[in-house]
């Protein structure tokens, strides 16, 4: 259903310089996707680090308030140090993150063959940024190209907005959702009168990890929130959903492909169709995986076992291009159509 592209990984941490010399580029994931004039962008969330030293561990901050990127460090040898996988370490229970992230375009005339631009498009800039901007979605409404963002910050994990007309100049819109959010993705023309999104709360020991529905008159207040798409127990959605990239709109209802994880933490790729006036119905998806982890990139890296979608590109001939990330590190990419993933979320393939 999905054919990988041969020129897979399209971006690696290779591809591109770090901001700053003391620096390393630790991954390049998680594509937001979109075609602008003759051109295919992704928004890549590029996480930075600083290298490793034989005694200590290190993380990078945004303080607000002097406008600088810091670095902070513990002893590798503090008790109260715990360092469960290569995306972040405990101190007393709080966590930090190993790298820190920005969201960078690429380019590219035949969606193969990217090349970075030499800044970034949105570099934590704000309090609620402090840790990183992280997993973009993008989605044109009208003549503006919306981008909804994580922000990582000790405030908490957030979403943000910002648009573009170009993707040379960027607007930011300020948090739209407070902790703990992500995975927020906008819908490309408003239903019944209103801007629609899917946003995921984080589970607690009340609630699993699930999709939710939300509307909003203006982009900006989000409610009438409905628990849309819940995790599977003994499945593969067993630990949680998310949204991927942004809802298509077909004669069948809205398309969509999600990202979910099972028991052991795997992450993969399913396809769901919504009801048009609806959305937050769900009228059928995906009983299997369409995409899984199968490549050694997808197999080993930050995060192991993981494919994380989160753009999608539609031609005019109903190809569609699949951008995702691969265990945290590179930038994938794959073929399909709009017809087959269709009959994917029919279970019809």
């Amino acid at each position: 259903m999905l054919k990988r592209l041969d020129e897979n990984p399209l971006l690696t941490p290779d591809d591109l310089s770090p901001t700053r010399e003391d620096l390393e580029v630790m991954c390049t994931l998680n594509p937001a996707a979109v075609r602008f004039g003759e051109e295919i962008l992704l928004l890549v969330r590029v996480g930075e680090k600083v290298p490793d030293e034989p005694d200590s561990v290190a993380y990078l901050y945004f303080d607000a308030d002097d406008g600088e990127l810091k670095v902070g460090r513990y002893a590798r040898d503090d008790p109260d140090l715990e360092c469960p996988d290569g995306r972040g370490y405990y101190h007393h229970g709080q966590m930090v993150l190993s790298s820190m992230s920005h969201l960078r375009i690429a380019r590219s005339r035949d969606g193969k063959n990217f090349t970075f631009d030499p800044q970034p498009a949105i570099f934590p800039a704000t309090p609620y940024e402090a840790y990183g901007c992280e997993d973009a979605r993008i989605t044109k409404i009208e003549d503006r190209y919306y981008i909804a963002y994580t922000a990582v910050s000790d405030r908490g994990v957030t979403v943000a907005l910002a648009s573009t007309t170009d993707f040379v100049s960027f607007e930011r819109h300020g948090i739209i959702f407070p902790p703990y959010q992500k995975d927020v993705v906008l819908f490309p023309e408003k239903v019944r009168g209103q801007y629609v999104c899917r946003h995921r709360p984080y589970k607690s020991e009340f609630n699993p990890a699930c999709i939710w529905t939300a509307w909003s008159p203006d982009l900006y207040c989000w409610g009438r929130h409905e628990q849309t798409l819940a995790p599977n127990p003994g499945t593969w959605e067993a630990n949680r959903v998310g949204a991927g990239a942004n809802p298509l709109k077909t004669s069948e209802g809205w398309l969509e492909l999600y990202h979910a994880a099972d028991a052991q933490g795997r992450y993969a790729v399913g396809a769901m169709l919504s009801d048009p006036e609806h959305p937050e119905r769900i009228l059928t998806k995906t009983r299997e995986p369409i995409f899984r982890p199968e490549a050694e990139y997808e197999l080993q890296g930050v995060y192991h076992n993981c494919v994380f979608h989160n753009g999608l590109v539609l031609e005019d001939d109903g190809t569609l291009r699949f951008f995702y990330g691969a265990a945290d590190r590179i930038c994938g990419g794959a073929l399909t159509t709009l017809d087959e993933m269709i009959a994917a979320a029919k279970n019809e393939l």
